[in-house]
């Protein structure tokens, strides 16, 4: 009986000296207390990338496909001619109304040279009666006379004006004969082949502008007035974060979704970023604060699909498995479930693996 009190007061002693290193090493962990920080609240969007520049041209004018400079895939400088159309009907029209107009030129000058001597004979005939040379009725042909030569001037003026009107609407007729690009681009899609005849109204090709992009996307209700009166969105697309600087919102919500359409230009050029119209992207946008809990990304322990800390108390190291939600700035993770404020975590996770290795470890309960 002596000798099992000794025996069992020398285990006692030994445990004891044992717990007191393990406690004393413990101490010289590198730890971190769990806080929780403020940080700014984001909701992020999932959108689509489109071209600000996306056109569909038509044919202004009935007529035949007589060349077509540009297929899909094309890259078309602004300016250049897609497609021209058969213009000999045009073309003579327009030389038709210009040979017409000379004509009209040609009158002009006539009556305004018989306005001049009518206006001079009317002016001497005037003179001579106000010195009783000649009668009344002389003056008053002379003024009728006059007259209508004033109205001939007007008449030959009035044609000339809607001569050059219908010179201008024939150039412009003749002008649609050639379809021209509205800004540089590449063709999507071409609706007519060499040879076919097109229609007023008529689609012949779509192309999109590559230099200017945005992205849009779609806002639920609720969430709508929280993005509204946020800053300019943050655009997330092939791992880069691209600050928007213009953000346009349309007021009015989608009957069926009741979603709000909102459109984010881009502030770079498409070859700096490599995006292309119609790939999905986010759109982060920071709507407020919230108090989360967060500790080192350094101090968890992955282990398979488990997330844990080392938890370091006085006595004691604990190995707690923990829920993590978003990754943060500067090497910090959020914590959803865990943890509590105060408790010292582990920032070295071997070296708390490497003291809890001397002594049977036990869980949080």
């Amino acid at each position: 009986m002596v000798r099992q009190y000794i025996k069992t007061g020398m285990i006692t002693l030994l445990l004891s000296l044992f717990l007191v290193g393990i406690t004393q090493a413990a101490s010289d962990l590198e730890t971190i207390s769990v806080d929780d920080k403020t940080v700014p609240r984001y909701e992020v969007f999932d959108a689509v990338i489109e071209a600000v520049n996306h056109t569909t041209v038509s044919s202004q004018i009935a007529a035949e496909v007589v060349e077509l400079n540009f297929d899909v895939n094309d890259i078309v400088p602004k300016g250049a001619v897609i497609m021209k159309l058969r213009d000999d009907e045009f073309q003579a029209r327009v030389a038709q109304i210009q040979a017409k107009l000379s004509a009209d030129l040609a009158k002009k000058r006539e009556a305004i040279a018989r306005h001049k001597e009518v206006a001079f004979e009317a002016r001497r005939i005037n003179n001579l009666f106000k010195r009783k040379l000649l009668a009344q009725a002389a003056l008053d042909k002379s003024n009728a006379n006059l007259t209508a030569m004033d109205a001939r001037v007007e008449s030959v003026l009035a044609q000339l004006k809607s001569r050059q009107a219908q010179l201008e609407e024939a150039k412009v007729q003749l002008s649609y004969t050639q379809i021209i690009a509205p800004y540089s681009g590449v063709v999507t899609e071409r609706f007519i082949e060499l040879g076919e005849m097109v229609s007023p109204g008529q689609h012949v090709m779509t192309g999109i502008s590559l230099q200017q992009l945005r992205a849009v996307l779609n806002v639920p209700q609720y969430l709508f007035d929280a993005v509204r009166s946020a800053k300019l969105p943050v655009i997330l697309v092939n791992g880069r974060q691209i600050q928007s600087e213009k953000m346009t919102i349309n007021p009015h919500a989608d009957v069926k979704s009741h979603r709000f359409q909102i459109r984010v230009d881009f502030t770079e050029n498409r070859e700096q970023i490599s995006v292309y119209p119609g790939m999905l992207t986010k759109v982060k946008f920071m709507v407020g604060d919230e108090k989360i809990r967060v500790i080192p990304q350094t101090a968890i322990v992955q282990r398979s699909e488990v997330s844990a800390v080392y938890i370091i108390t006085d006595d004691a190291i604990i190995f707690r498995q923990i829920r993590l939600g978003r990754v943060l700035e500067g090497g910090q993770r959020e914590v959803l479930a865990g943890l509590s404020v105060g408790e010292q975590v582990a920032i070295h996770p071997l070296q708390a693996l490497q003291l809890l290795r001397q002594k049977p470890s036990r869980s949080h309960p």
